[in-house]
């Protein structure tokens, strides 16, 4: 048995020199190669970024349909309007107004994936109306009475006085707002 299996490895060594192929070396091959360094990841998280398309106001009250709510409150007041003997109990108001809109907002959604295959974005508008509130109130500052000397204190002592104030501060801040009004109410 010895004796064969010396005779088929002699025999494979000799076909193998007979066909110019020599068992006992390395074959080698030489290639051109191109090394690129590049790294990926494929996490599958997304990035989620929000552009603004349009936003506007979609109405705005007018000054007349406004109705301001008029607060009283008793004060005593010293040396009133400037007048050392003067101090009394005088009922003072403040007026304010709360004005409710809606602001229509059009954003475009971005979500892009981090993948190997390079998925394009994913790109959605969306459309909300939201609702907003300003509040206004009177500015004593420009009152009709005050007390005191030198530190001065305003007061309104006619609610006509405290809701022309309040009214007029509105209306300034609705003419600066109209040109954020939308186009065309959607």
């Amino acid at each position: 048995m010895k004796y064969r299996l010396s005779v088929i490895t002699g025999l494979a060594v000799a076909c193998g020199l007979a066909l110019g192929a020599d068992p006992l070396k390395d074959k080698t091959e030489r290639k051109n190669i191109t090394v690129i360094t590049a790294q990926g990841t494929a996490d599958g998280s997304s990035e989620i970024s929000r552009e603004a398309v349009k936003e506007c106001i979609v109405t705005l009250p007018t000054v007349e349909a406004l109705e301001p709510d008029v607060i009283s409150d008793s004060r005593y007041l010293k040396e009133v309007n400037g007048d050392p003997n003067k101090n009394e109990w005088t009922k003072v108001y403040v007026a304010k107004v709360t004005i409710n809109y809606q602001v229509y907002k059009k954003d475009l959604l971005i979500v892009t994936t981090k993948s190997v295959e390079g998925k394009e974005p994913t790109m959605r508008e969306v459309e909300k109306r939201l609702p907003q509130s300003k509040d206004f109130e009177s500015n004593p500052a420009n009152g009709d009475t005050y007390a005191g000397r030198s530190n001065r204190q305003y007061y309104f002592t006619k609610p006509e006085g405290a809701v022309a104030d309040v009214k007029s501060r509105v209306k300034v801040w609705l003419k600066q707002q109209a040109p954020l009004l939308c186009a065309d109410t959607k």
